[in-house]
Formats: C-alpha cells, sequence, structure tokens
C-alpha cells in the first residue's frame, strides 16, 4: 500500500529555507507579501520548496505568520492536496511509482507533470496520444507496467527525468544540484523495485541451497 508521507522527510531535507531567488522565474512571478529575501533584495517567494502562490491556493485563511514559519502540517497537507492528490497517488500499486509522479508534479507543476508523464509513456512504451491522454489511463498503464516490468520501469523514469532536466535552459545554473537529488531519489525509492515480484521461486532456491548444505554437513563432515 502506498502513502503520502513516504516522500516528505526526503523532499524536506533537499529543500531550502525562504527565498526570493530571482532565477526562480515563475516564483518570483508571484511574490509574497512577507518581507524580503536580505540575498537577493527581493520578496520572499517559496519556503521549504512551497511557493507563496502554491500556499495561498491550498490552505484556507493564508497569512504570513504561517508562511514564514511552515509549520511540519501545513507542509504535508500541501503536498498532499497539490500534488500527490492531483496525480492519483494513491491509487498506484508501488510506492516508487506513486513518488515518481508525485515529485514530477512537485517539480514542474501537475500539469507539467502531467505533460511529461504522456510523452514518457509515448516515447518509452509506444502509446499513443490517445491511449495516455487522462489521468486514469495513465495509472493503468503505470500499474501494468509495474507488473511486466517494475525495474525497468523504474530505470526508464529516472532516465527519462534526467533527460528533461538536461533540456532545460537553466541546466547549467541548477544541473549540478538536480543531479545529485535525483541520484537521491533513486537511492531513496531502490527498495521499492521489486515490492510487487512473486518471491516464491526465490524462497524455494534458497531452502533448496539449505537442504544440500545440510546434507553436504551430514554426509561428508558427520559421517
Amino acid at each position: 500500500m502506498v502513502d503520502y508521507n513516504d516522500l516528505v522527510p526526503f523532499i524536506k531535507r533537499w529543500e531550502g529555507g525562504l527565498t526570493g531567488d530571482p532565477r526562480d522565474s515563475s516564483a518570483a512571478a508571484n511574490p509574497s507579501p512577507c518581507g524580503n529575501d536580505p540575498k537577493y533584495n527581493r520578496p520572499y517567494h517559496t519556503n521549504k520548496g512551497i511557493t507563496w502562490a502554491t500556499y495561498r491556493s491550498t490552505i484556507p485563511g493564508p497569512n504570513c505568520a504561517e508562511f514564514l514559519a511552515m509549520p511540519d502540517s501545513v507542509f504535508a497537507e500541501i503536498w498532499k492536496k497539490h500534488y500527490w492528490d492531483k496525480v492519483g497517488g494513491n491509487f498506484y500499486t508501488n510506492q516508487a511509482v506513486a513518488n515518481a509522479y508525485a515529485s514530477w508534479a512537485w517539480g514542474s507543476g501537475v500539469a507539467g507533470a502531467n505533460r511529461q508523464m504522456e510523452k514518457f509513456l509515448m516515447e518509452r512504451y509506444g502509446y499513443s496520444l490517445t491511449q495516455v491522454s487522462s489521468l486514469q489511463q495513465r495509472i493503468i498503464i503505470l500499474n501494468a507496467l509495474t507488473q511486466r516490468d517494475m525495474k525497468g520501469l523504474f530505470d526508464n523514469l529516472v532516465d527519462f527525468r534526467l533527460k528533461f532536466f538536461q533540456s532545460l535552459s537553466n541546466w547549467n545554473v541548477y544541473g549540478n544540484g538536480w543531479t545529485r537529488r535525483l541520484n537521491a531519489w533513486k537511492v531513496h525509492n531502490y527498495k521499492y523495485i521489486f515490492m510487487n515480484e512473486d518471491y516464491t521461486k526465490y524462497i524455494l532456491l534458497a531452502l533448496g541451497g539449505l537442504l544440500i548444505s545440510l546434507s553436504v554437513y551430514y554426509f561428508v563432515i558427520l559421517k
């Protein structure tokens, strides 16, 4: 069973605090009324990776005190409502796949993540646009791919995301950081690759090996 909380500690470790960095142009276009970043002499627009625009559109009664503090409960609520739920996070059969889609939404917005997932499924798996045009279709396909070859799907998702980063105009500014984060994301999610496999054959092989070892011990050593 997937859990939206799984990726929250990871995201928070990689996000900075308050910033008004003008190089983040989309966030800077929607500044907060909550003071200036002394580093850039620009209004704050983001806290812990959550923009003022996203905070204001998700949390009832938005206010500067809460945005500047960004409590854990508020952060988790925004992550779930604005990202996880909007890409159908609870409906995937594998945590890594749900984490991939939701983290794409975190980094590129929900609309951007949907466009990228459509492109991913068309380019890497040969689906047509009509086959992947709805979220429900994409969820069904991703769950089927999970059952068929989870490791291949995982590797393709990571590779596709890296190539997306490399295609961006500000790759030369943020590329090293994006790559480190993607590699850490890969490590975090690698444990979920084999969640859907049938382990029966591995158990039987292990039992067979144990029986052989016991036979050798009995007939060779004890005899």
